[in-house]
């Protein structure tokens, strides 16, 4: 069945709490209501720059679950994939911004994106897409990590990760590790943040932990280092690519931000990350940097990101097959 959207997102998406000033939560006056969750901003931020863009995943059936398919609907993002639990309460962020926009989460509700399992992964539910891009979140319990291995067993295109980090209130982090590796092997592209690489590789210095995902099976690897830019690996070379200087307002969601623009630029892109020359990876990574500088710029995870209108690829350019490509 040929595509019929750029991208699909597999993961969590949360209602954000974000103070007007700075500073700790007790002090705050007034707090904005934004859409939230890595995978949920990785979604609404492709939308914005013009790919064609859906959503697979559960939230509870509450009003907060509500507004999030609102809000998803708002930014074009298809939610034929997103499940609203019958009787479950939605997940719910409180975001602090110190003086220099760095952000914390405090997280509170429910965690109705904690039940994703093999009924999200029928075929009713999963909208063919040119690539898919998948959590850790969905993968907190052994249900979950069964449903996304079986989606990645069917899925003909891009298969790319933001695994983001996996707090110890999601169980044994180990052993949560353990069950995401093996599908980061699977895996045309990971991105992930110097802190993440950290964990899930334990290496320090962020260019030994993306050549380690590399080595694990992933195709690119890419750690994302703040105004310090973005460290790329693959099998036979490396880079880094800088970002540009912005005024930082809120950090939150610059590095969802960067993959949402990197999926765009690789969803319109026929060739495989492996192959594309170092020119071609580099524009692609510079254009990401530009985007998650730009998400820093205002309050909220994706108010900053700009709404490009761009062509959308045809079904006949969008056939390529990558299963057999090289990602194990």
């Amino acid at each position: 069945m040929d595509p019929t959207l750029d991208l699909l997102v597999v993961g969590e998406a949360f209602v954000d709490f974000v103070p007007l000033h700075r500073g700790p939560l007790r002090s705050a006056t007034g707090l904005e209501v934004h859409g939230g969750g890595a995978p949920a901003n990785v979604a609404v931020g492709a939308a914005r720059l013009g790919a064609a863009t859906g959503f697979l995943g559960v939230v509870g059936d509450d009003e907060f679950g509500y507004l999030i398919r609102q809000r998803f609907e708002q930014e074009g993002v298809d939610v034929t994939g997103l499940r609203m639990a019958a009787g479950e309460q939605t997940g719910l962020c409180f975001v602090t911004l110190d003086p220099s926009g760095e952000r914390s989460f405090l997280h509170r509700g429910g965690s109705a994106h904690a039940l994703f399992d093999l009924q999200d992964v029928a075929p009713a539910r999963v909208v063919p897409a040119r690539a898919i891009c998948f959590s850790s979140g969905v993968m907190r319990s052994t249900v979950g990590a069964q449903a996304i291995y079986r989606l990645l067993d069917d899925w003909r295109g891009l298969i790319t990760a933001d695994p983001g980090t996996f707090p110890r209130s999601w169980g044994d982090p180990l052993a949560a590790r353990e069950r995401l590796l093996p599908a980061l092997g699977r895996c045309h592209v990971v991105k992930c943040s110097s802190d993440e690489v950290m964990y899930l590789t334990n290496e320090v210095d962020p260019r030994a932990g993306a050549r380690r995902l590399v080595d694990g099976g992933a195709e690119l690897a890419i750690v994302t280092c703040g105004p310090r830019g973005a460290i790329w690996a693959r099998a036979d070379d490396e880079g880094l690519v800088p970002t540009p200087d912005v005024e930082v307002v809120d950090a939150t969601g610059a590095g969802d931000a960067f993959m949402a623009a990197l999926l765009m630029r690789l969803a319109h892109d026929r060739a495989r990350p492996a192959l594309l020359p170092v020119e071609t990876l580099h524009a692609h990574l510079a254009f990401a940097c530009a985007i998650g500088a730009a998400a820093c710029t205002r309050r909220g995870a994706v108010a900053g990101v700009p709404r490009l209108a761009l062509p959308r690829v045809t079904s006949r350019d969008r056939t390529t097959d990558f299963r057999g490509s090289g990602a194990r």
